[in-house]
């Protein structure tokens, strides 16, 4: 049995330490998801402790159909979004400078690659930012935090199909907008 179910059914069961566990495991990323959306860290921050209340009253209405994780993220954007709607605030991409989580790579790069890496991801990131908030989601769960497309649609509440096809429109709507980025730059060096 999967840990987090076991940890669910603890919590069901009346512990609070299980449930305290399942906070600590997910907090970071709850948090992730709420300030790229909010892009205020007091707003994030106060998205987050709703995110987790909500799950605790309603930990019973999770059906095991999906993942916990996804349950618990889609919960999370949901709060995110409802909160950015009741302050009329500007909904903004889930990927930001400030705050996307980044492991370093175990081999070594040269300075010129890492600079080349860090100029790349930079413009990624800011081709990102330009879109939609849902787009954004949607690109940043299944590319940069490795999320099945199902569980991303879930978590987005799209079809799989609809998913799907936004991911390819997408990649093509990026692919273009840093091909004229890099097209752009090229001409400014000659």
């Amino acid at each position: 049995m999967d840990d987090d179910i076991k940890l669910v059914e603890s919590c069901l069961n009346g512990s609070r330490p299980a449930f305290q566990q399942l906070v600590e495991r997910y907090q970071d990323y709850v948090f992730t998801i709420t300030m790229r959306v909010l892009k205020s860290r007091e707003d994030a921050e106060e998205a987050a402790q709703d995110v987790f209340i909500k799950v605790y009253r309603t930990l019973g209405t999770f059906e095991r159909k999906s993942k916990f994780s996804t349950w618990l993220y889609t919960v999370a954007y949901r709060t995110a979004l409802d909160r950015a709607r009741r302050k009329q605030l500007p909904l903004s991409s889930i990927d930001d400078d400030e705050s996307f989580i980044q492991i370093a790579d175990e081999g070594s790069e040269s300075p010129a690659d890492e600079l080349y890496q860090q100029d790349l991801s930079g413009q990624l990131k800011a081709a990102i930012s330009r879109l939609k908030p849902t787009d954004a989601a949607l690109i940043t769960l299944f590319y940069l935090h490795e999320k099945p497309v199902k569980e991303v649609a879930d978590i987005l509440g799209l079809s799989l199909s609809n998913a799907k096809t936004k991911l390819h429109r997408l990649r093509e709507v990026l692919k273009e907008e840093l091909s004229n980025q890099l097209e752009t730059e090229i001409e400014d060096l000659l």
